[in-house]
């Protein structure tokens, strides 16, 4: 506990609340935590953890669940027993709960296809606060806030205290954290969709079956329990990285927090791209797809033993766990702290996302140890392909910037930097843009490119050309 929450945690309890929450996690400096150990979580398509979802006729069943995840790097030592893994919340396709620790709680990455519905069968297993592993949830959940609030009905009492008594602290169960049924709904972020299909903050369903919001919809005359949400996209938009994400009422920070977000690319098999450059990837020749690479960042915040830990010392009596805006100190990718990425000296495609809470990314790729660095090259934004590529020139100090929830589907070019390591890195202020400026050593790195030696033969879709990406 530092000074500042030191005090406060003195101003609440002399007003008569005692919060204990922070005294459950002893939260660990992002510096105290060993940087590129071990490599970026993939695609399973190329051997990694990520699971990818080719969308068909067939509708698609997936898990909210709880289980471990290896976020933290092999040579990780926690303070109490054996590392075995995170405990993270994420979108599990199919009935059968992981048997194991996973490699990553990023994903899955569905592939759909423009004009042909997708079908979705959401599941709330998330279980009860009160018996979570996360704690960084439960030790956050803030019943003041103007929230799902499953146990309380329509009328938020906690939340009308606060509004009606500003700066005087909760009482009674108001002053405790949520332990009922967790409620979650899933926003197709980006998504072309009608309004009940959009996932709103009010459609939310607890794990338990037996709430849900006044905005829950399910697809009419499809039997389903009442932990169960049914969803059928259009998918009628054109091409575009889409994601999907929780967006439950007051909580989406805890659960987006938690690990439930994934990817949503919609490809559209009548847009006629240039040679070399495929929907999903890059194409050598026109045979061999070498598929996309996800870049999900996020910045958390760990304790001693490798757990999500979230501030919980109100800044206001009336909110005593509930924080503004959250900052995480460590850097994530794929689920996985600061990994790096063997790549050869040829190019290759990544789809960012910037999936933290609250923090702004500058991107642009450096050289670790003297030398020149690539330009990255945009071909698409949130809403699709862009006319024609545009270089973000490392050179000429440009940044790719990225808010909270946005993507870009970009391509970087690493021929002529072979045996270079290489960092993607970050020098976003926050809160943006004028907030300090991030540890060149901590949150200014993203992840680590080790450019191996040897030539390399790359035949895809060149961005330097100017080739237009539409006819």
């Amino acid at each position: 506990m530092d000074a500042k929450q030191f005090r406060s945690f003195g101003l609440l309890t002399i007003l008569g609340f005692s919060p204990v929450a922070l005294a459950q996690q002893v939260p660990i400096a992002g510096g105290a935590i060993p940087q590129f150990v071990d490599p970026l979580p993939l695609l399973d398509l190329a051997g990694g953890p990520i699971k990818t979802v080719i969308a068909g006729p067939e509708e698609i069943e997936m898990h909210m669940r709880e289980f471990q995840a290896a976020m933290m790097p092999s040579t990780f030592v926690p303070a109490d027993g054996t590392y075995t893994g995170t405990w993270v919340w994420g979108y599990i396709v199919g009935p059968d709960a992981p048997a194991a620790p996973l490699g990553t709680y990023t994903g899955p990455v569905v592939v759909a296809t423009r004009g042909v519905p997708t079908q979705f069968r959401f599941v709330n297993d998330l279980g009860y606060a009160s018996d979570t592993n996360v704690l960084a949830w439960y030790y956050a959940s803030d019943q003041t806030l103007h929230w799902a609030d499953p146990l309380g009905g329509e009328m938020n009492e906690c939340a009308h205290h606060a509004h009606q008594y500003p700066g005087m602290p909760p009482m009674g169960e108001c002053a405790e954290h949520y332990d009922g049924p967790i409620p979650a709904v899933v926003h197709l972020h980006g998504g072309d969709v009608p309004p009940v299909l959009d996932g709103g903050p009010d459609a939310w369903f607890t794990s338990d079956g037996l709430i849900q919001g006044r905005g829950y919809y399910t697809r009419p005359g499809v039997p389903v329990a009442g932990n169960e949400a049914v969803y059928r996209y259009p998918n009628h938009q054109e091409a575009a990285p889409v994601w999907f994400h929780d967006h439950a009422l007051g909580v989406t920070r805890l659960n987006v927090y938690a690990g439930l977000a994934g990817a949503y690319a919609i490809i559209d098999p009548d847009l006629i791209l240039p040679a070399g450059l495929h929907p999903v990837g890059l194409q050598q020749g026109g045979g061999n797809v070498e598929y996309l690479i996800p870049l999900v960042i996020q910045d958390r915040r760990f304790d001693v033993n490798g757990q999500l830990y979230f501030p919980n010392v109100g800044i206001n009596p009336e909110h005593p766990f509930w924080l503004p805006e959250f900052e995480g100190y460590t850097i994530v990718v794929n689920c996985k702290v600061w990994p790096y990425l063997d790549v050869q000296p040829k190019r290759y495609r990544f789809l960012i996302i910037n999936g933290s809470n609250a923090r702004a990314y500058e991107l642009f790729i450096g050289s670790q140890g003297p030398g020149s660095a690539p330009s990255i090259w945009q071909i698409a934004t949130d809403g699709g392909y862009l006319d024609a590529p545009v270089r973000v020139a490392s050179d000429l100090g440009q940044k790719l910037v990225l808010l909270p929830g946005e993507r870009a589907d970009v391509i970087v070019d690493f021929a002529g930097y072979e045996g270079r390591t290489l960092l993607l890195r970050n020098s976003g202020r926050t809160p943006y843009p004028k907030g300090p400026t991030p540890d060149g050593r901590t949150l200014g790195r993203i992840v680590q490119f080790r450019v191996q030696t040897g030539p390399a033969s790359d035949t895809s879709y060149d961005p330097a050309s100017g080739t237009p990406l539409r006819t």
